[in-house]
């Protein structure tokens, strides 16, 4: 509980899957940069990662995934719903960017309802981590 008697939550990255590059077949990786929103009541914190640079991303199945990340988006009192958002794009240096499909999940009811892990495979076929072009994990914890 905070100071004002509200519940505390964490909303922590774990990992993102890219599942296409956006680049040409013979290129094996593009080049990354993402961009989270996170928001409950009025408290919205933004971040962009990584901090610097980008992250070489494969769509190979065997190189595809960034683990670990473990970066905390959001910390903070909880208000009647949260709204998580997350933002992809794939630099290019000889054309437009190409933006990764926009993730947006809102949570409302009981704050004890959002704890937990949400995953590509927690929630059957039609999961919305699970996106056209891009996987992602996050944990959100009652603090």
């Amino acid at each position: 509980m905070s100071e004002n008697g509200g519940t505390l939550i964490r909303v922590t990255l774990r990992w993102i899957q890219i599942k296409d590059n956006k680049e040409a077949m013979w290129d094996d990786e593009g080049e990354f940069r993402f961009r989270s929103k996170v928001t409950s009541g009025s408290k919205v914190e933004e971040i962009e990662f990584p901090e610097q640079g980008y992250w070489a991303i494969s769509d190979h199945p065997r190189r595809n995934k960034v683990d670990k990340i473990d970066k905390v988006l959001f910390e903070g009192e909880a208000a009647e719903t949260l709204v998580v958002e997350l933002f992809g794009v794939e630099l290019d240096q000889m054309s437009a960017n190409d933006h990764l499909a926009d993730y947006r999940r809102e949570y409302t009811g009981a704050v004890a309802t959002w704890a937990g892990r949400h995953q590509p495979t927690d929630e059957g076929s039609a999961d919305p981590e699970n996106m056209v072009d891009w996987r992602v994990c996050y944990d959100i914890e009652v603090v």
